[in-house]
């Protein structure tokens, strides 16, 4: 007995170790599974320039030290000395990105290797390297929906949409890939209001200006303002059609009598263009998108597009993004091969595959090592359905030029990739923010497809991922709060050290802790008209705080001030003990579970310290109702 009782402090040490270094390993970045350069499925073309990606705290004496470097590389040929404002051609060239310190270079090809040389091993140069261009996944065919054809299938009976809500636009009886993803359902849910979703494209017909038209299933969408990469201002408009129709299956206008629906209908886009009419861009626009979305309040990145070569430069903004809490969703390519192309392939992004109307691989989509999740894609050859069209993602855009417009149905993995992009949002605006728990939660509730190599996790499942994130940790919360409470109440009870009128309010306690804990995650709090607060839904308050109060709020709104809060205004309410104890119980709960299983992103902490921060808000927590559960001596 006595050996027994020497171990036991032993063995709750050990335990608190474990869960502080599982509070941390769970928000560590995971393993790098991108390619090396000499292992590529194809070469990008080179642009003839060279990108210098200097730390983001870069100043004049850096850059003029750079300068200097860069002089020495290329002499004998003449360089600029001056370093100039954002925009100009200098000593470091073209600025991309001020916040990133991104610039690329124009020096004369034979200088290539030296400046690389002189400037890899410099402490400020987070990346160097020849740019290349990225587009879109080849292999892409549309098919509009009214050349000859609208008129007769609007007499048709398609098979209807299964769920408690259809929405009343007269072609989604034709979006067959909404209802193989749930979306009925999903919707009952939420539609996405508050969520951000950037489209990094070609851009998107999302305004009415000089010659360009605004997509008529566009008018009631909601957007925010965007980015030109390509262009360097802010007027990001479609050129091409690729960029719009993207944006649309996330977030068409839905339910609003015309055309088709998207996947979340109340997010917000957030239109940047990378990609130019020909739909091809440098790594240069596309890392200066990708920054200009995370650092302008994007949940979601979307990339409907890629390469076969890694680019450090997109690597680092990628990383970026990730770090404020971004979910990255990219094409795995339409390369019918079993390698998934770049960005898909890179860490911290969700690369999606496509399937058919059969559930089936799609005869382009990219498979195998780096795939994370399919998507419907389309298939334009078959009409498996018999809606008397081909089996394409049917949305409203562009058609030849950008005042014409028609609803279009396309194939390919950058057509599968907005349905995931919209179903991040969906969780997103639930109140899930932190980018790999959106990512766990999508791929634990995939439709799983039994080969991993060709399907990954499995088909994206909008309404099970929901419910995961709504119900499952809201119960789990619940649970483990009565656990704890039970235990602290019966152990203060065996010594009597309980406060007087605690005793027969075990009961009311325990359940007020549980509540707390985890009801609001159980309640469908969406369907209450003008309640915007999503986050209640699934996060809880804390939850809810975190993601609506900015950056600064977060790590207080995941702390023990509520609970100490409470504790301080019923402090010597003798009938309020019940309250204090089970606020204090379910938010050492709730804050102990998202230490081991995140939920919501903290920002102004790194990720190694967000975990013990958690815990030991956990235990300051319990230690308040702790307190307030004891018989004052």
């Amino acid at each position: 007995m006595k050996k027994a009782r020497r171990a036991l402090p032993l063995l709750l040490i050990g335990l608190v170790v474990g869960l502080f270094a599982t509070s941390v390993a769970v928000r560590l970045p995971e393993g790098d599974s991108s390619e090396p350069v000499a292992d590529v499925l194809h070469m990008d073309a080179p642009t003839g320039r060279i990108l210098v990606d200097l730390a983001d705290d870069s100043g004049s004496d850096t850059r003029g030290r750079i300068a200097a470097l860069l002089q020495g590389a290329i002499a004998p040929f003449g360089w600029p000395s001056d370093v100039v404002a954002p925009g100009g051609a200098g000593a470091l060239g073209e600025m991309l990105s001020e916040e990133a310190q991104l610039y690329r270079l124009t020096p004369p090809e034979s200088e290539f290797q030296d400046i690389l040389r002189a400037l890899r091993d410099d402490e400020s140069v987070e990346a160097v390297e020849i740019e290349r261009t990225w587009g879109l996944p080849e292999g892409a065919e549309a098919f509009m929906l009214s050349e000859g054809t609208s008129g007769a299938l609007d007499d048709q009976d398609a098979t209807p949409a299964r769920g408690p809500f259809r929405p009343n636009d007269p072609y989604y009886k034709h979006q067959w890939h909404l209802d193989q993803i749930q979306m009925p359902d999903a919707w009952a849910r939420t539609r996405g209001r508050g969520a951000v979703v950037a489209i990094l494209d070609t851009g998107v017909l999302y305004r009415t200006q000089g010659r360009f038209v605004q997509v008529p299933d566009l008018a009631n969408t909601r957007f925010v303002q965007g980015f030109d990469a390509i262009d360097r201002d802010g007027s990001p408009d479609d050129e091409h059609g690729h960029g719009t129709h993207v944006a649309g299956t996330v977030a068409q206008s839905t339910n609003n009598g015309v055309g088709v629906a998207g996947v979340a209908p109340e997010a917000s886009i957030m239109p940047v263009r990378v990609l130019d009419a020909r739909g091809s861009g440098g790594w240069g626009s596309l890392a200066a998108g990708i920054r200009y979305a995370a650092d302008n309040g994007a949940n979601v990145i979307n990339m409907s597009l890629g390469g076969g070569m890694p680019s450090q430069v997109i690597r680092r903004a990628i990383e970026h993004a990730h770090e404020k809490g971004v979910v990255i969703v990219a094409a795995a390519g339409n390369a019918s091969r079993s390698r998934v192309e770049y960005p898909g392939a890179y860490p911290h992004v969700i690369a999606v595959g496509a399937v058919r109307f059969d559930e089936e691989l799609a005869f382009y989509s990219s498979y195998g090592r780096g795939l994370d999740i399919v998507a419907p894609g389309g298939d334009l050859r078959v009409d498996q359905n018999g809606d008397g069209m081909p089996d394409g993602v049917l949305q409203n855009t562009m058609v030849r030029t950008p005042d014409r417009h028609d609803y279009v149905a396309y194939q390919g993995t950058s057509m599968a990739t907005p349905h995931v992009a919209g179903v991040a949002a969906l969780l997103s605006a639930s109140g899930i923010t932190d980018p790999d728990a959106i990512e766990r939660i999508l791929t634990e509730t995939a439709k799983s497809k039994g080969d991993t190599r060709r399907y990954a996790s499995g088909l994206v499942q909008a309404n099970d991922a929901l419910r995961a994130s709504h119900e499952g940790l809201g119960g789990l919360r619940g649970a483990l709060s009565v656990l704890l409470g039970f235990g602290l109440i019966f152990g203060l009870r065996r010594r009597n050290a309980l406060v007087p009128g605690l005793a027969p309010g075990l009961a009311p306690t325990l359940a007020i802790a549980a509540v707390v804990a985890g009801a609001l995650s159980l309640l469908p709090l969406h369907w209450v008209p003008g309640l915007s607060l999503e986050g209640l839904a699934a996060g809880g308050v804390p939850g809810a705080l975190a993601s609506l109060g900015g950056p600064w709020l977060a790590p207080f709104a995941l702390s023990a001030l509520l609970p100490f809060g409470v504790a301080a205004l019923l402090l010597g309410v003798r009938r309020a003990s019940p309250i204090v104890v089970g606020t204090g119980i379910a938010f050492a709960a709730w804050l102990a579970l998202e230490a081991l299983v995140p939920t919501v992103h903290v920002a102004l902490l790194p990720a190694w310290l967000v975990g013990p921060w958690l815990l030991v808000q956990a235990g300051l927590a319990a230690l308040i109702a702790r307190l307030a559960a004891t018989r004052p001596r």
